[in-house]
């Protein structure tokens, strides 16, 4: 009976990595249902298909509710970095467990990210005014519309190919692998867009040209980013390498201090210092390339970040 309860108990410590796994997926779902709920209290469609604002003021709560979507997406990187780890901790990796991880990541990480953009930008360019025609954006419309469309294209490609190249590492290890990635991670291509979002509702006023055109366009990037041979650092084994301590200790607390006058220069959370952060790790890739071509060396890129 005893083996019976321990075999019960091990299977049922082996479902953690893949409830982890749905905790990831169900906050891209919730993201996007709360994108396209915001769009809905912002904006009304008239009998004579015309848009107006929502007459009770419902546009200044786009920020925030944006915000709230932008915070799920990285909310759910948690679940995404937690069942790797306790799929290796509880030796529950399987084939199943890497196309589980893919497809949450894919709504996450690419579909949720997208939505966020093509509705936040569509809406702003609105706000300003209080009656649009329905084909009066349609131009930037179709710009947005291409910008995500690109972003979520890359998000599939990339992912497609970080499943084969897992499956293949599983079934034929290959211990001089690098561990650095190839094109931004889909997560940190996220982080960016999301970073861009929640700025939006600091202390510091950005002009809308920075949500209606700049966003959009630093998305499509970012998708390319995501496809690209550049090798971006794997900042988790960065940080816990033992090589050069010393210089990891002083940026960290250099970086602390940052975020701190941040919190007392506008009484919140450090959303520019972590923006910044994100967006340099993104550039992060292209200056190591821009580096190596000019110094004619090759970078270690966890050592000399």
């Amino acid at each position: 009976m005893s083996n019976e309860h321990t075999i019960k108990h091990t299977q049922l410590y082996k479902k953690i990595p893949t409830l982890l796994t749905l905790g990831n997926s169900l906050c891209g779902f919730t993201a996007i249902v709360l994108a396209l709920q915001a769009y809905e209290k912002i904006l009304v469609r008239m009998p004579n298909n015309h848009f107006e604002i929502n007459p009770n003021g419902q546009g200044t709560i786009m920020p925030d509710a944006f915000a709230f979507c932008a915070w799920l997406i990285i909310g759910a990187m948690v679940f995404d970095a937690l069942d790797g780890w306790a799929a290796r901790k509880l030796n529950a990796t399987s084939l199943h467990g890497i196309e589980m991880d893919s497809l949450a990541d894919m709504v996450t990480f690419g579909v949720a990210p997208a939505v966020m953009v093509y509705v936040y930008s569509h809406v702003n360019v609105f706000l300003g005014f209080r009656v649009i025609e329905e084909n009066g954006f349609l131009r930037h419309d179709k710009i947005v519309w291409a910008a995500a469309a690109i972003y979520i294209s890359c998000a599939a490609l990339r992912l497609a190919f970080y499943n084969a190249t897992a499956m293949e590492q599983k079934f034929n290890p290959d211990p001089n692998k690098s561990e650095n990635f190839t094109g931004i991670p889909s997560p940190g291509a996220a982080s960016a867009v999301c970073s861009i979002v929640i700025m939006g509702t600091s202390g510091v006023q950005f002009p809308e040209w920075i949500m209606t055109t700049f966003l959009p366009l630093y998305t499509a990037l970012l998708g390319f980013l995501m496809i690209s041979p550049i090798p971006y650092p794997h900042m988790a084994k960065w940080l816990v390498s033992p090589v050069k301590r010393l210089r990891k200790l002083i940026i960290l607390i250099l970086i602390t201090s940052i975020a701190f006058y941040e919190y007392i220069r506008f009484g919140e959370g450090p959303k520019i210092t972590a923006a910044v952060l994100i967006n340099i790790y993104v550039f992060s890739g292209p200056i190591l390339i821009l580096s190596r071509k000019i110094t004619g060396r090759r970078l270690h890129e966890d050592e000399d970040l």
